[in-house]
């Protein structure tokens, strides 16, 4: 994967700021006296964030980079905001419509936004997903999702 060696570096470079971002966010959290709490569990995983970004740029430096030969996709970019700007829109509904109506919705317009064809698949995938979601979270990890204020 020659042409990703580029993009796969500053992805590394991304994702080490990134945790070196959320360790200093973290810095006030409690700590427990035994076990993993909520002031180590987010330094944790930045900590793996940092090491395998770091992989992941050295990795890609090595051998050097290709040229430049390809101008730039204005399809994927389009979708790329297309999806960021579905996103913000999802959030902002989020606590007025709730996770269990509004997630199928976005679901399946991500799934779409990204050309796959078979309309039933794609509503039937989302609808699933969203149920194994919301209860994986609210029965097995009792982290409730919001219902939404119209309800």
């Amino acid at each position: 994967m020659k042409e990703t060696k580029r993009v796969d570096f500053w992805t590394g470079i991304g994702l080490m700021a990134l945790s070196v971002g959320v360790w200093v966010l973290t810095a006030d959290l409690p700590v427990p006296k035994r076990g993993i709490g909520p002031g180590q569990y987010p330094r944790v995983i930045a900590a793996m964030m940092f090491f395998l970004g770091l992989v992941l740029s050295i990795t890609n430096i090595i051998g050097g980079f290709p040229k430049k030969t390809q101008q730039v996709n204005w399809v994927q970019l389009g979708r790329s905001i297309g999806l960021a700007l579905m996103a913000f829109v999802y959030l902002r509904l989020l606590k007025l419509i709730g996770f269990p109506l509004l997630t199928p919705f976005f679901l399946f317009a991500t799934i779409k936004l990204f050309g796959y064809k078979n309309w039933k698949i794609a509503a039937l995938v989302s609808v699933g997903s969203t149920a194994v979601i919301f209860l994986l979270f609210n029965v097995v990890f009792m982290v409730f999702l919001p219902l939404g204020r119209l309800f």
